[in-house]
């Protein structure tokens, strides 16, 4: 059977041809959703002196950061899953579309005029964003001209630039706050394969006595005879200054035998009845999802430089029901592990920081189990209770929600989709394993 999208026998210039004209298509559509963007940011304004409004505008002594139109917080919400983006991710690129057509206008003219593409023109807008308004005219002045080869590096400049002639007083201001804002991030967004990701933002003379540090000892490393390369033996420092007393026994070579670490981990485990019998095993950290090959539990439980704890994650086949409205730790922890995020589609806010919501309230006689409570970030409860948002849970981890326009989304734990399907009955209570209250159970003959 023949496939519409196998392309027909073509020459090699009538190849190119068609996927620069594709490209064309691509770059025109993403424009227009640029477009339509700011459009559906004016039809959605602030709707009271409680709504916060989606885009941050920060003070800064007597002048604003940023004078955008507000729009509604939960408005971007509709507007993102419709393109199939997270609400975040949606918000992000309203704001940009919003920066780009108000505070850059030299720069969103040249998109309207299919001069520049979408992405980089959202680039540009990424990096004004947060600075005074005379800041954003003076980059959209100097960009615009080469916006369409434009790179970051001049954008920061360019930034800088302005700050320094425009705004020295705050600009020293702002580098002393800077100071406050050092930060280390891990990114627990873990690869199947254990490798982490991690961000150091601190004091630059402190950043390079941390690097000379890791390059110490990878050199030692290296002489004792580690095959690794540097960049692989300054990896394995990272794991060395982890325990402050070995690695100064390393730099000092005075190992002492014996030493009890002083690192510790905890690995999360989920075991099947076959992993149990010995033919299949799955792990995963608690915050996330990634699975673990068994050959790397086994390195790391075989770690003498760590206290490793391994805790059994309950089964989640059980049920549980309380008949109270705060859920014990014990629910609590069943449902984050069944949700692993926010329910509501596209988020990805872990379920651990999340609010537990009972679909059917418990004053309307709403069960207190897994069957009727989900994971619900605050933006996306608030949403649900106070904005016209609702959701029927399908199946114990599996939702379809409805958006004030009537749209409709299934979400599970494989990802979410835009659908309407067939809603299916539940009991009155929110429970699919007990009968709701006064329906005795039947026996089947």
């Amino acid at each position: 059977m023949s496939s519409t999208f196998a392309p027909a026998s073509s020459t090699v210039a009538e190849v190119l041809e068609d996927a620069r004209a594709m490209r064309q298509v691509s770059d025109d559509a993403e424009r227009l959703i640029l477009l339509r963007a700011t459009e559906w940011a004016a039809t959605h304004p602030v709707s009271g002196p409680h709504d916060t409004g989606a885009f941050e505008v920060v003070q800064v002594d007597e002048f604003r950061v940023q004078t955008l139109p507000q729009m509604a917080y939960d408005a971007g919400a509709e507007f993102a899953l419709a393109i199939g983006l997270s609400h975040e991710a949606g918000d992000r690129l309203i704001h940009e579309s919003m920066e780009l057509r108000h505070r850059l206008p030299l720069v969103w003219a040249r998109l309207a005029n299919g001069e520049i593409t979408a992405w980089r023109a959202r680039r540009i807008a990424a990096m004004t964003i947060g600075h005074p308004d005379d800041v954003a005219a003076h980059v959209d002045e100097h960009v615009a001209p080469i916006a369409h080869k434009v790179g970051l590096i001049t954008i920061e400049r360019l930034i800088d630039e302005a700050m320094l002639v425009l705004y020295p007083e705050q600009r020293e201001q702002q580098q002393l706050e800077e100071l406050d804002k050092r930060r280390v991030d891990l990114d627990t967004n873990f690869s199947h394969t254990g490798i982490a990701h991690m961000r150091i933002d601190g004091d630059m003379k402190d950043v390079l006595d941390f690097n000379d540090a890791i390059n110490r000892i990878s050199k030692i490393l290296g002489d004792l005879g580690v095959p690794e390369s540097h960049d692989v033996r300054r990896a394995m420092a990272i794991g060395i200054l982890a325990d402050p007393a070995a690695a100064l026994d390393l730099i000092n070579d005075t190992m002492t035998p014996g030493r009890r670490p002083s690192k510790k981990m905890t690995l999360v485990v989920h075991l099947s009845q076959a992993a149990i019998d010995g033919t299949a095993i799955t792990g995963r950290f608690e915050n996330g999802r990634i699975p673990l090959l068994v050959q790397q539990i086994r390195d790391w439980a075989g770690r003498e430089d760590t206290h490793l704890t391994v805790t059994p994650v309950i089964d989640l086949a059980d049920h549980e029901n309380v008949e109270q409205y705060e859920l014990p730790d014990r629910l609590k922890h069943r449902i984050d592990a069944r949700d692993h995020t926010c329910v509501f589609p596209f988020c990805t806010r872990t379920a651990k920081r999340c609010d537990h919501d009972h679909t059917i309230p418990f004053h309307e006689g709403g069960a207190s189990c897994e069957c009727n409570v989900a994971a619900l970030c605050r933006r996306h409860h608030r949403m649900k209770t106070h904005q016209g948002w609702t959701y029927t849970i399908i199946e114990p981890g599996a939702y379809l929600w409805c958006s004030p326009a009537g749209r409709r989304y299934y979400r599970d734990n494989t990802g979410s989709i835009d659908v309407t399907p067939e809603d299916r009955p539940t009991s009155d209570n929110g429970c699919f394993q007990r009968p709701s209250t006064g329906s005795p159970p039947t026996n089947s003959p």
